[in-house]
């Protein structure tokens, strides 16, 4: 009997020691149990936390309500020492969360209670720079953002549906937010005196975080001068050679497709060029436009040659001087990265710091960009345009569109009488995937126009 009794107590004292490991679970050692640290950043906070190497501990546990009251758990284990809290939009202090620590069994201790701040989320954060400008033919959108950003921003304009034929809100463009701030230019295809611009941010799951409207925009409409309202000057060297016809003469003769070009193609002079070249050496020189007086810059156009698949002189002995111009490829002497500048002081020496900066082409000068994305992708060369136009008759080169680098200046309001851009590299070619043709920075473009603000 006496056994039996001894047995039961044995098993009741069993149950009641499960019954309070359930309600304790386990306890963390002394040595674990350190300050944590919260570092405030956009959108949430990094919390720090101390797990020496102990197999009784095996990670944390924060839980905490995001910006819009959901529960978030996040987990942090002995791999790393910081927790990433995000979730959160407008600046906060005092943000509450419980953090417990748990074993390889996820048996988890009774739980923290902590504080901290955050910071503002980019979706919020672009809303505080956020400018939205009167651009040519539609709208601008300018802003900064934090280092650490999060989010997409959307842009949209009220218009007429094409289906319905009733006002709508038309998206114009569906982002990520970039890092440090972007500048974003919107062409309308729809002619509108006035625009209303909508800009709303999300974050990453498609929970809207803030709006703003801005109604009433003008549109701005350009004027195009002629080439006698206004003077042209480059401050580097220009080729000038009547045997293949390349000079200053033939940027402003009004040939914007290299028609003159193509006829000489047709019969059987490839060698005759009809345009214009700068260099050697033609880098981070300017090219001077003077408009006379004091006007708003609307545009600044380069235009290039269609794509007729000329095939361009390198290392030939019969025409040294062309395969110096070329290497063999049109395309390499257009230019991937150049910037424009307006101002009212003498352009030839004024320091460039202390210009307007009105608008600023930074592509990727490799092959790829070049031949199949950039803005010269369709110009002369055998590769990968889609359009040939090397045995199309005058109409189909008078109908085609342009191949062009058009300049659209950042509005400001601000008048000047220079222009003047810089040039700083040229697109590589397609030999070897992408190999340096012009060392000598030769820089051409075919013809050049000049628009400025509508009165």
């Amino acid at each position: 009997m006496m056994r039996k009794i001894l047995f039961l107590l044995l098993i009741l004292s069993g149950f009641v020691a499960c019954k309070d490991d359930d309600e304790i679970g386990f306890d963390v050692p002394v040595e674990f149990r350190k300050p944590l640290e919260f570092r405030s950043i956009p959108g949430g906070a990094v919390m720090k936390y101390y797990l020496p190497d102990n197999d009784d501990v095996f990670g944390v546990r924060v839980r905490y309500m995001n910006a819009w009251g959901e529960t978030l758990i996040k987990h942090g284990t002995y791999l790393v020492d910081t927790v990433l809290l995000s979730g959160f939009t407008e600046a906060c202090k005092g943000a509450t969360a419980q953090v417990s620590f748990f074993n390889r069994n996820m048996e988890e201790t009774e739980p923290i209670e902590v504080t901290f701040n955050t910071e503002k989320s980019a979706t919020v954060a672009v809303f505080d720079s956020l400018k939205v400008n009167s651009f040519w033919g539609g709208f601008n959108v300018t802003y900064s953002s934090p280092e650490i950003v999060s989010g997409m921003i959307h842009i949209f304009y009220i218009g007429t549906n094409p289906l319905t034929h009733e006002p709508d809100s038309i998206l114009m463009s569906s982002m990520p937010i970039m890092e440090g701030g972007d500048t974003l230019n919107f062409t309308l295809k729809q002619a509108l005196d006035s625009v209303d611009v909508i800009v709303r941010t999300d974050d990453y799951s498609g929970k809207r975080v803030k709006q703003r409207v801005v109604t009433g925009l003008p549109c701005l409409t350009m004027d195009t001068l002629t080439p006698g309202d206004f003077k042209f000057k480059f401050m580097g060297d220009i080729v000038e050679n009547e045997t293949y016809e390349i000079g200053l003469k033939y940027l402003l003769d009004g040939d914007f497709k290299g028609t003159r070009h193509h006829k000489q193609l047709l019969s059987g002079d490839r060698y005759k060029y009809a345009t214009f070249v700068a260099g050697p050496y033609a880098f981070n020189k300017r090219f001077i436009i003077d408009l006379g007086k004091k006007m708003v810059p609307a545009a600044v156009r380069l235009y290039a040659f269609l794509n007729y698949r000329t095939s361009y002189p390198s290392n030939d002995d019969k025409h040294p001087f062309a395969s110096t111009i070329w290497s063999g490829y049109y395309i390499s002497r257009l230019p991937s990265k150049i910037k424009l500048y307006g101002t009212n002081e003498n352009p030839e020496t004024v320091d460039i710091r202390s210009c307007t900066r009105l608008f600023e082409l930074n592509d990727n000068p490799s092959f790829y960009q070049g031949f199949r994305y950039s803005w010269a992708h369709e110009s002369d060369q055998y590769t990968f345009a889609t359009n040939d136009y090397s045995k199309a008759t005058p109409e189909e080169v008078e109908k085609a569109e342009p191949v062009l680098l058009n300049m659209e200046c950042n509005y400001s309001g601000e008048s000047f009488q220079y222009l003047f851009f810089v040039i700083e590299d040229t697109y590589d070619s397609a030999r070897w995937n992408g190999f340096e043709e012009n060392p000598t920075e030769y820089v051409t473009f075919n013809e050049l126009e000049v628009c400025v603000k509508a009165e």
